[in-house]
């Protein structure tokens, strides 16, 4: 059942997006539904959303795109990123820009613990009753990671907050827990904001104010990670590997895990031309003796160790490393425990990939 979001006066909202427009097109009538409560809001950019060369090419009408332009473009979208947010009634002091690569959030995740913290401390400077931020089942590979990143940064966290997780690319109709009421008045707003993102607008219109169009729903999440152990009585996860995984497509699988202390990662290469019938250990004693990865008779199967106790986070995606003509993925971040509370290897299976795409790669 669909829930009315409520805010009040003493409410503090925290809006992380990942790129500019993010926040018009995800929260911009939240935004302004929370100010019109009495509430402080706070807009955190990761990027600048530099590496965009198609609009920035159709824009200035060059072909080559350099590091001068990219910093060109990437100011300008700042710029109106300040813009749109006057628009909603938010000042431009309470908006931050980190100035992170664009498309390089997940190298920033699997790198170390740098830009984690920095998300830590911005969530403890402003002290968020409420958070919105991406969901992990959004397509863009940016958005995936700041995910991840958040739900590691709230455990480093000292703030006890709501979080609610908006789907920008690939969203469906029925993507969230809570919605906004419609408001004639706000969504005018919003839609004069995203006009002020000139720079992505004039590529593409249509699908912006169609996206733009939908009415803002959210997902509900902890503000802390489940166990793995509670979820994997057996320590084995077992994902089945469709058949363009195992034949045609190059990818690393990347695997997180957390504790209160502690962030560990793993990278190993899914090998290609696997046989459905062949197993290989790709990666063994991984994150200081906590998992291993194997292929096995067409699956991923991740094995942790005796020694994951409660309080442990998973975060997996099989990540694809050929070239990019679309940047979007097909597969997306999963929580470990998320994909084991639905999986049955030998059950699903035999059911029709469709059945199955959200708990299988």
């Amino acid at each position: 059942m669909t829930r009315q979001l409520r805010f009040q006066a003493t409410d503090r909202l925290l809006v992380l997006a990942p790129h500019p427009d993010d926040e018009t097109l995800a929260t911009g009538e939240m935004i302004q539904f929370a100010m019109a409560a009495g509430a402080k809001v706070r807009v955190v950019f990761a990027t600048d959303g530099d590496n965009n060369p198609w609009p920035q090419r159709w824009c200035e009408r060059r072909w080559r795109i350099g590091t001068a332009e990219r910093a060109r473009w990437g100011k300008r979208r700042r710029a109106e990123a300040v813009a749109a947010l006057a628009r909603l009634g938010v000042a431009s002091e309470s908006a931050r820009f980190l100035g992170w690569s664009d498309l390089g959030i997940t190298n920033l995740l699997m790198r170390d613990d740098a830009a984690i913290d920095v998300l830590a401390a911005e969530i403890d400077a402003f002290a968020p009753t409420h958070v919105a931020m991406p969901s992990l089942r959004d397509r863009h590979p940016d958005h995936g990671a700041l995910r991840v990143m958040l739900e590691l940064a709230l455990r480093k966290a000292h703030t006890q907050c709501l979080c609610f997780g908006y789907v920008v690319h690939g969203r469906s109709v029925d993507s969230g827990e809570w919605e906004l009421a419609s408001d004639a008045q706000r969504h005018s707003r919003k839609r004069e904001a995203l006009a002020e993102h000139a720079s992505q607008i004039a590529l593409s219109k249509k699908r912006l104010l169609r996206w733009a169009s939908q009415s803002e729903s959210f997902e509900q999440s902890e503000t802390r990670g489940s166990s793995v152990a509670a979820a994997t009585a057996s320590g084995v996860l077992s994902i089945p590997l469709t058949p363009p995984y195992r034949f045609l497509r190059r990818h690393d699988v990347l695997l997180v895990l957390a504790d209160g202390r502690h962030i560990e990662r793993a990278c190993v290469r899914l090998p290609r031309f696997v046989k459905s019938g062949v197993s290989r250990v790709l990666g063994k004693g991984l994150c200081s003796g906590r998992a291993t990865i194997e292929m096995v008779e067409g699956s991923l199967r991740v094995t942790f160790d005796a020694s994951v106790q409660s309080g442990v986070s998973g975060f997996i995606k099989l990540e694809r490393t050929a070239p990019r003509l679309l940047i979007f993925d097909r597969e997306t971040w999963h929580r470990v425990e998320d994909l084991t509370a639905t999986q049955d290897l030998v059950a699903r299976q035999a059911e029709p990939v469709a059945a199955v795409q959200r708990a299988s790669f």
